[in-house]
């Protein structure tokens, strides 16, 4: 949400997950803001953008990961659909019950319970926290007396890091564990079926999603590694061996099946539960033997994904009636294409059948990324503690707030080198290439995005964004950045590889994505960007891609690999196409 004083909410209107309301834009070197107007009972699906200057009439629905450009306004009970939306006259919302009603005591007993319920997961989250800084006390108050000793505070954290290992080990098997037993102890296994947003079935489920967010914080390097499918088995999905998932979003554990061997990519919204007009339905989400689903797509609630079925880059999955199996499809509205590209010369044990010692190397780099960003934070939460309360003790807290703001812009700071180090030992410069996914450099360079993720963007690259800094930091990093240019992402990852102009704007979550894993295969090219482009929101701009200058790309638009867009044209959508107001 961009400008909240600019949105209008009107009574009964669904919002579904990861929806990006953007009535904030830049242009050249202004920038704008725009009301946003949804009336009453309207509807937007999960993963949508909509921007400025829209209206959403009684009873109008956007269906999920469609884009609703400035500008537009939907009628009265109409459904749009796609990227850009159109009206879909063949669309038919839903048949619900009618709404259902709380109110009185009931209505103020629910709030209290939310507000507990959010209070306790805080707590609990919160709690794993202390063994890993009484393992470090304790050793340090036994052997080593750091802060007693008078060691120079460089030495005492390289001290506490070493200490923060097996802590950082502790805070995640306690993490694990406590996030496992409360998803079972407050929602017990569920079948198919509808129930009210008022009661305990939905209160259960939206503390069980609390968790799963809750942890997200602690278990980020879990995702995207060899552990991900046995987090997913405790959680309750059912998932097949040689499955690889990365960061998926909307996950409803009892209604999920993966086959064997298929892969999620990043970002993926995978069959959220469906919120509209009062009821919470939830259906099975089946994906196939060997099926692919690319980066930001969207598989809605209750899909069933054949075998070797391709879900392409931020594009909808098709109704299950149309697929079958060995299909790719691409965009929305999703459209089935004739031929998919296959990738050859790479062996099975380097792709799909890695031999035992691949897994137990691949396991020891993942089990150390999962664990170091942890390290970081309990050695220098712990350093600062030592060093300020002597502070506080002595002349107040007051005194010691200073000390604190600069342990917070140091912590900071220190992520952004700590990464760049890394990023320099581990990788070097990226350049195109395109290894198997059971090989060190490709295990090399997700420790790298794992770590950016995991630390760096929260600690230094956030609160950077939309700010001059961010393309300094970024150049830092090896991303070749013109002069004044706005960025509002961080969604950066082989940075050796992109290339952005002059006077372009990059709203958020877009972003060049300069690599994909196909067929296993990771393979990496350049994204350019030109003098004076400007992004919109959530645009993908995949790799071995031209944007030339002066081009206007709308929100929620795939620029396909290989594709060169033209100078001062404007395109949009998924795929991205000439950009032709209706």
């Amino acid at each position: 949400m961009r400008a909240p004083d600019l949105l209008t909410v009107g009574d009964g209107a669904s919002i579904g997950a990861a929806v990006n309301l953007e009535n904030f834009e830049v242009r050249g070197a202004h920038w704008e803001v725009a009301p946003i107007v949804l009336a009453d009972n309207a509807y937007i699906g999960s993963y949508a953008v909509v921007q400025g200057n829209v209206t959403m009439e009684a009873g109008a629905r956007l269906e999920g990961l469609s884009s609703l450009p400035a500008g537009s306004r939907i009628p009265a009970g109409q459904i749009w659909t796609g990227a850009p939306a159109r009206h879909d006259p063949q669309a038919r919302a839903p048949e619900l019950p009618p709404r259902p009603v709380r109110e009185g005591r009931w209505a103020r007993l629910d709030v209290l319970a939310y507000a507990g319920g959010g209070t306790l997961i805080a707590a609990l989250f919160f709690m794993p926290v202390f063994p890993s800084f009484v393992l470090i006390d304790w050793i340090d108050a036994r052997w080593l007396d750091l802060m007693g000793s008078r060691v120079w505070w460089p030495n005492a954290f390289l001290a506490y890091l070493l200490l923060a290992l097996p802590a950082s080990a502790l805070l995640l098997f306690l993490t694990v564990l406590v996030s496992a037993m409360l998803r079972w102890a407050l929602l017990p296994r569920l079948t198919g079926g509808r129930w009210p947003v008022y009661g305990q079935i939905y209160l259960r489920r939206w503390l069980t999603n609390q968790i799963q967010e809750s942890s997200l914080s602690v278990l980020h390097g879990l995702y995207a590694s060899i552990y991900a499918g046995t987090w997913y088995r405790l959680l309750g999905a059912k998932v097949g061996r040689g499955t690889e998932i990365s960061t998926a979003m909307g996950i409803v554990p009892d209604m999920l099946t993966l086959g064997r061997d298929s892969f999620i990519a990043d970002g993926v919204m995978l069959g959220d539960e469906e919120i509209d007009r009062g009821w919470m339905t939830m259906r099975p989400t089946v994906i196939g033997n060997r099926s692919f689903v690319g980066n930001g797509a969207y598989v809605p609630d209750g899909s069933v994904l054949p075998d070797d079925v391709l879900i392409g880059v931020q594009s909808r999955a098709p109704a299950n009636a149309r697929m079958a199996s060995g299909q790719t499809w691409l965009g929305n509205p999703p459209l089935a294409l004739p031929a998919r590209e296959q990738t050859a010369g790479f062996p099975e044990h380097l792709t799909f059948r890695p031999s035992l010692g691949r897994k137990v190397a691949r396991g020891a780099v993942e089990g150390m990324r999962m664990i170091l960003p942890l390290a970081v934070v309990i050695a220098v939460g712990y350093l600062t503690v030592m060093k300020v309360i002597p502070i506080a003790v002595r002349d107040g807290f007051l005194a010691a707030f200073d000390e604190l703001m600069l342990a917070g812009v140091l912590y900071g700071v220190g992520t952004f080198l700590f990464l760049l180090l890394l990023k320099c030992l581990l990788i070097g410069r990226y350049r195109p290439r395109a290894e198997p996914m059971w090989t060190p450099f490709v295990w090399k360079s997700e420790a790298v995005t794992s770590l950016y993720e995991s630390i760096a963007v929260p600690n230094f690259f956030n609160f950077l964004r939309a700010t001059p800094w961010l393309p300094l930091a970024l150049r830092c990093m090896g991303a070749k950045i013109g002069k004044r240019v706005f960025m509002d992402t961080t969604d950066v990852t082989e940075y050796d590889c992109v290339f952005i102009g002059d006077d372009a704007v990059l709203h958020a979550w877009s972003g060049p994505q300069t690599h994909l894993f196909e067929d296993r295969v990771m393979k990496i090219g350049p994204v350019r960007i030109g003098n004076g482009v400007n992004v919109g929101p959530r645009t993908t701009i995949l790799y071995d891609t031209r944007v030339e200058e002066g081009a206007r790309l709308g929100p929620l638009t795939l620029v396909l690999k290989g594709e060169s867009i033209p100078a001062g044209q404007a395109w949009m959508g998924s795929p991205a196409t000439p950009w032709t107001r209706r």
